[in-house]
C-alpha cells in the first residue's frame, strides 16, 4: 500500500455578504492540496533542510509567499528576510518549486472561488466545506483504485476555524456524498504549525502561486509576472489530470460548481499533455 500526505492551504478571502473594496482587496478565495508520497516527502524535506542551510534560513523560521510582497513594500517580517535581495528571495521560491516538481508522485489539486463577481452567497461554512470536499473526492477517487492512503495536513488557524473545519471534514468523510465510503483518506485533518513543516510551505507557495496567476489573468494583466512564470515553469505540468490531460475538473475545479466559471477559466489552463 502507498501512503500519501495532501498539506493544504488557502490564499485570499471570502465572507458571504461582501463589498466592492473587499472584492476588489480579495477577488478570489483558492485552496491549494499538494499531494505526495511519504517516500518522496522524506527526501523533499531532507532538501529543504540542505536549501535552508544555502540561505540562511534559520531552524524554527520560514519564508512564506506572503513575505516577497511584504519585503518589496520594505516590511521584512524577519530579520532573515530583511538581509536577503529580492532577487534572492525569488531564487528560494525558485528552488522550493524546482525540488518539489522533480518528486514523481507529486500533484497539485486547486480549488477557486470568483470573489470579485460575487457568484456565492453561501456562508463561510459551506464554502470550507466544498473546498475540501473536493479535494477529498479526488484523492479518494484516486487512491481507491491503487488501495493507497493518505492524511490531510493543514496549518494550525484560530482554534474556532480549525475546531470548524476539522468537524466538517469528518462529517462529510464518515457519512459519505457521492462518494459512499472514503476507506482511503483519514477521517479529518491533522494540523501543524507551518514553520515546521515543508510540505505546509509547499502549498503556501502553491496557493501563492495560483492566486498570483489568476490575478495576472484576470485583474492585473501587467502585474504577477513572477507568479504566472512560477506556475508555467512548476506547477502546471503537475496538477491532477485526466487520461488525455485535461486539468479543468479534474486538478482545477471551481467552488461552487458553475459550468460558465469553468468555461471561463479554461483558456487559462492548458491541456497537459500539450
Amino acid at each position: 500500500m502507498s501512503h500519501y500526505f495532501v498539506f493544504t492551504d488557502e490564499a485570499g478571502a471570502y465572507k458571504a455578504q461582501t463589498t466592492p473594496e473587499f472584492r476588489k482587496r480579495h477577488p478570489f478565495y483558492i485552496r491549494s492540496n499538494v499531494m505526495i508520497s511519504m517516500d518522496d516527502y522524506r527526501d523533499f524535506q531532507k532538501e529543504m533542510q540542505t536549501l535552508n542551510g544555502m540561505y540562511e534560513i534559520p531552524v524554527g523560521e520560514e519564508v512564506k509567499w506572503s513575505d516577497l510582497w511584504e519585503k518589496m513594500r520594505n516590511r521584512p517580517r524577519t530579520p532573515a528576510i530583511a538581509a536577503m535581495s529580492n532577487d534572492r528571495l525569488k531564487g528560494y521560491y525558485r528552488k522550493v518549486l524546482e525540488c518539489a516538481a522533480q518528486k514523481e508522485s507529486l500533484q497539485y489539486i486547486f480549488t477557486l472561488t470568483n470573489v470579485y463577481e460575487q457568484y456565492s452567497l453561501l456562508a463561510e461554512r459551506h464554502i470550507y466545506k466544498f473546498h475540501m470536499q473536493e479535494a477529498f473526492q479526488r484523492v479518494q477517487m484516486d487512491l481507491n483504485r491503487q488501495s493507497g492512503f493518505a492524511v490531510f495536513v493543514m496549518d494550525e488557524l484560530n482554534p474556532e476555524t480549525m475546531k470548524q473545519i476539522k468537524s466538517i471534514c469528518h462529517e462529510f468523510t464518515v457519512n459519505g456524498d457521492f462518494i459512499r465510503n472514503y476507506d482511503n483518506v483519514y477521517h479529518s485533518v491533522l494540523t501543524e504549525c507551518s514553520n515546521q513543516s515543508t510540505g505546509i510551505q509547499l502549498a503556501d507557495y502553491a496557493a501563492g502561486v495560483m492566486y498570483g496567476y489568476l490575478r495576472k489573468s484576470f485583474i492585473a494583466p501587467q502585474n504577477y509576472t513572477f507568479a504566472a512564470d512560477m506556475y508555467t515553469a512548476y506547477i502546471a505540468g503537475k496538477v491532477r489530470h485526466d487520461a488525455t490531460g485535461n486539468v479543468m475538473g479534474f486538478g482545477i475545479r471551481e467552488v461552487p460548481s458553475r459550468p460558465t466559471y469553468r468555461q471561463t477559466l479554461a483558456p487559462f489552463f492548458h491541456n497537459n499533455r500539450e
